[in-house]
């Protein structure tokens, strides 16, 4: 009889222990959950801005040497995560006597390092510009613009380029590929004797032109986050 009380005691000192270790551990897991904190959006997604120079370098007539022009831009968006940056800008572009304002998607991504450090990236934007023809060189003596019917088409720019870091301000310097697409007609006119000169209104014949332009771009950006 005493053995089996003593078996009975111990039994029950086990469950009791068991139960109450239990409880501590439930205890123990919903402190650690009220005491957790939620992550705040703030730390994947971000506003940016930043504003872009360079020069683009190329050639519109290449028999008479390559043409260094300006380029700037200035973007806003998103980072989103760690790496990845999308956002929307516009621009001005020079292609010696060929100006263009382009509007444009812009989409990045940190290949080493992200938002919080220096990184190498790659850049993509892709957009359609607005063009006009300046009366500049060989056309400054010309009353009328030389083209008609201008139009814009699509910009495509991929850069690689390394940021730098200082508190929440970036600096990056970028080299790249430009493109540029734009539309218009050429007109034939009848000069009489004054072949830089528009005597006659209406042109004999027009043709109609698509011209592609491609550059290489160098270009520097100061921006914030």
């Amino acid at each position: 009889m005493k053995t089996l009380r003593l078996i009975v005691v111990l039994v029950s000192g086990y469950f009791i222990s068991v139960n109450a270790t239990a409880q501590d551990s439930l205890h123990q897991t919903q402190s650690a959950t009220q005491n957790a904190k939620p992550v705040s959006a703030s730390k994947y997604v971000g506003y940016f801005f930043a504003v872009q120079a360079g020069t683009l370098i190329g050639c519109s007539s290449c028999d008479q040497g390559k043409d260094v022009t300006f380029s700037g831009s200035t973007v806003h968006g998103l980072t989103i995560g760690r790496k990845l940056r999308a956002g929307l800008g516009v621009g001005i572009d020079s292609y010696q006597n060929w100006q263009t304002l382009p509007v444009f998607f812009m989409a990045s991504w940190d290949v080493i390092g992200n938002k919080n450090k220096n990184a190498l990236f790659l850049q993509m934007t892709y957009g359609a510009a607005h063009p006009w023809f300046v009366r500049n060189g060989v056309y400054a003596t010309y009353m009328y613009d030389p083209y008609s019917k201008v139009s814009g088409g699509r910009m495509i720019n991929p850069q690689l380029g390394y940021r730098i870091k200082y508190h929440d301000v970036k600096l990056a310097f970028a080299v790249g590929y430009k493109f540029q697409r734009i539309f218009y007609s050429s007109n034939y006119y009848q000069y009489w004797g004054c072949p830089a000169c528009d005597f006659v209104a209406q042109p004999i014949s027009t043709t109609d032109i698509t011209q592609d332009m491609t550059r290489v771009q160098l270009s520097m950006s100061v921006g914030w986050k």
